[in-house]
């Protein structure tokens, strides 16, 4: 019979490890749940929800903290960093996130038009110093 904790983590899904060259080791992206995807999908639109809220660079900027946040995690699942800290990257480590980001998108089958707003969304939230 399974346990709780093993039908948890078959909700889950599997942790997918990532090589992150530039940190010399690996760091692991979880799926996102519903309410993960529905708290994101709520800071990427209109109160009413059927229409991408304006491009605003600080903004976006949050939202890529948040949804890498929400994925980026240990072995176990277990998220790592707060959006604060990963704010903290902002200039220093874009062609990371760039990386992190994609591949978040790829493990949680967020459809292309997502992944492409989502894409604009970090490029944008980059600030002069970004590489």
């Amino acid at each position: 019979m399974l346990s709780k904790d093993e039908i948890a983590k078959a909700m889950r899904g599997p942790v997918k490890l990532v090589d992150v060259p530039e940190w010399g080791g690996q760091i692991g992206i979880r799926k996102l749940s519903a309410v993960d995807l529905m708290y994101l999908r709520g800071l990427t639109h209109s109160e009413a929800g059927d229409s991408p809220k304006e491009d605003n660079p600080e903004e976006n900027l949050s939202i890529t903290c948040e949804l890498l946040s929400l994925s980026l995690c240990d072995e176990t699942g277990k998220r790592l960093f707060a959006p604060a800290e990963l704010r903290e990257w902002d200039g220093q480590q874009s062609a990371t996130m760039q990386l992190l980001i994609q591949e978040t998108q790829t493990h949680n089958g967020i459809s292309e038009a997502a992944t492409e707003e989502l894409r604009k969304n970090s490029e944008s939230g980059q600030t002069s110093d970004s590489t």
